[in-house]
């Protein structure tokens, strides 16, 4: 494939996960911010805040370059994105199972679009580290 392709997505460098891993606490100290300074928020803005940057945040994880990119890491960042889907399909027929015997409809303020690009790229994430754990084990 050409490097000019659209198709092809340029890693980041390692240097990106240190930005990736502050995303993670951040919506935490943001909420918490907002709660303390009475900023009047609807009841779903809190959830919100904290799944679009937890998706952000692991959305940088997986796209940062590992110290050694060799063809086995490209595999299981390969296979990573493929299990992400997988999970991602069983996991929202899943919540929206608990949504519709929970509230009686099949959506509801934890499915939205934070929500979704969270679990996939959580998904993904954890794919690719049990990949590279179960590599460096054997």
């Amino acid at each position: 494939m050409i490097d000019k392709s659209i198709l092809h997505v340029p890693l980041l460098s390692p240097g990106w996960k240190v930005v990736g891993y502050a995303f993670l606490p951040l919506p935490i100290i943001l909420a918490l911010g907002l709660a303390l300074s009475g900023a009047a928020i609807e009841s779903s803005n809190p959830s919100q805040i904290l799944f679009g940057f937890w998706a952000i945040g692991f959305g940088l994880l997986n796209l940062c370059r590992d110290k050694n990119e060799d063809e086995m890491i490209k595999s299981f960042r390969l296979q990573a994105y493929q299990t992400g889907f997988f999970w991602l399909i069983w996991g929202l027929a899943a919540l929206m199972l608990i949504s519709y015997f929970g509230t009686g409809g099949f959506t509801s303020n934890f499915l939205s679009v934070f929500s979704i690009l969270f679990l996939l790229n959580a998904y993904i994430y954890a794919a690719f580290q049990y990949q590279k754990y179960m590599a460096t084990k054997e």
